[in-house]
């Protein structure tokens, strides 16, 4: 079973109705998605945000002050119809050709041109936000993950990335290598297992490695130039510039560098909290144990994930091709579940669908059980689950009309698990 972790923030309550005026002058792309710790997930505009509380208004203009304690994720959704990001800047350097992604293992993004190193085993790079350099780093190679195109995203922190067997090198061309990478600069050289291969940097498209990746509690702030930054403290409100204080020892920044970076109003594109005790898990991530028909049919096709065009595999979505019985392992730990079932509407459309959890020495509990159909096609689920449950199954049964033109989508389908 492989899961990737992603990570975490937000909210609290007041009230007033100063907000009305600023509602008003935001369109729906500066809308967020904020999912709480017991996973509700909220949509609203955020009006400012820090590292201590996020401040909200709904559609009202009534401002909602929360917590960042009580937050795993807040990611701005992308306006109707479009799936590209909002407050869309444009990353300007001087020669962009030679900028890099470089992902580090504990999920940070920065842009980078990168340098001779100066130390063995590590790589040296000159680091950027826009058009400004940010400070010199010497980074060890055990801490990257990878390095890709500047105009290629690197993983994003909240994505699934499942850990790498080996190192590889993929040539501008197409060609890959696969082996140890022991060196990474204007030359960089990989051993390939039968000899070591000495590349120039510009022929390198994506720079992969196998080190394991890092969980590392805390705040982490995303920009929408594809940067994902720990920070220590940072403030936004679309109005005036980003401001965010990064970790500089995480990223290898030279002592004297500054640790205040200053961006663009509107660069803002997530805050994501990382726990030591609780972590936020989807279920898209997980492959299913168990697939089966039901309602008589001999066969049905396995689920299919749909993923989001957002920055967090949570707000992807299974489509179940019923009628199906499905069983999916949860992590040990997990205490909560919630998504929405939804049946896409059509005159046909009627089943019923259950979620069951199956503890460890097999005991059943029903979770849910309700009729779809097109009168009733959405249904939301949010519901506390034993730890000792080992096991989720979803079943799609055929309704009045058998199963002709059953399907039903699991829709950001979200995990709590607690380690504690």
């Amino acid at each position: 079973m492989t899961i990737n972790t992603p990570s975490t923030l937000l909210f609290t309550l007041a009230c007033s109705i100063s907000a009305s005026c600023a509602f008003a002058q935001r369109d729906a792309s500066s809308r967020w998605m904020i999912c709480t710790r017991d996973l509700q997930l909220v949509e609203a505009v955020i009006l400012s945000a820090d590292e201590s509380q996020i401040i909200t208004a709904d559609e009202f203009g009534i401002r909602t002050i929360r917590s960042t304690s009580d937050v795993f994720f807040a990611i701005p959704g992308a306006p109707t119809g479009t799936g590209s990001a909002p407050n869309q800047v444009t990353v300007a350097v001087d020669d962009p050709t030679d900028m890099r992604l470089i992902r580090l293992v504990d999920g940070q993004v920065v842009h980078a041109r990168v340098a001779q190193p100066v130390e063995q085993d590590t790589i040296n790079a000159d680091l950027y936000s826009a058009s400004i350099m940010r400070g010199v780093a010497t980074i060890s190679l055990e801490r990257l993950s990878e390095i890709v195109p500047d105009r290629a995203p690197a993983t994003n922190l909240m994505s699934d990335h499942a850990q790498r067997s080996s190192d590889s090198i993929t040539m501008t061309n197409g060609d890959v290598l696969t082996g140890f990478i022991e060196s990474i600069g204007p030359i960089t050289s990989i051993d390939t297992g039968r000899s070591v291969v000495d590349i120039e940097f510009d022929r390198t498209r994506v720079i992969a490695l196998a080190n394991p990746i890092e969980s590392i509690p805390g705040m982490y702030i995303s920009t929408v130039d594809h940067l994902v930054l720990r920070a220590t403290s940072f403030d936004f409100d679309f109005q005036h510039p980003l401001r965010v204080q990064v970790n500089g020892p995480s990223l290898g920044l030279e002592t004297d560098a500054r640790d205040v970076w200053i961006m663009e109003p509107g660069s803002a594109a997530g805050v994501f909290v990382r726990r030591s005790d609780e972590q936020i898990v989807s279920l898209s991530l997980i492959d299913p144990e168990l697939v089966e028909p039901t309602g008589d049919r001999d066969w049905t096709q396995a689920p299919t994930v749909i993923a989001s065009n957002q920055s967090t595999a949570v707000l992807s979505t299974i489509d179940l091709h019923a009628p199906v019985k499905v069983v999916y392992e949860l992590p040990k730990g997990t205490t909560r579940f919630a998504c929405q079932l939804n049946a896409p509407i059509n005159t046909w459309t009627d089943c019923i669908a259950s979620v069951t959890s199956i503890s460890y020495d097999g005991t059943r509990t029903e979770l849910h059980s309700s009729r779809l159909n097109a009168d009733h096609s959405i249904v939301e689920i949010n519901t506390r689950i034993d730890r000792d449950t080992k096991h989720l199954e979803f079943r799609i049964d055929p309704g009045v009309y058998g199963a002709i033109q059953d399907r039903v989508l699991i829709v950001n389908p979200r995990l709590l698990v607690e380690s504690k």
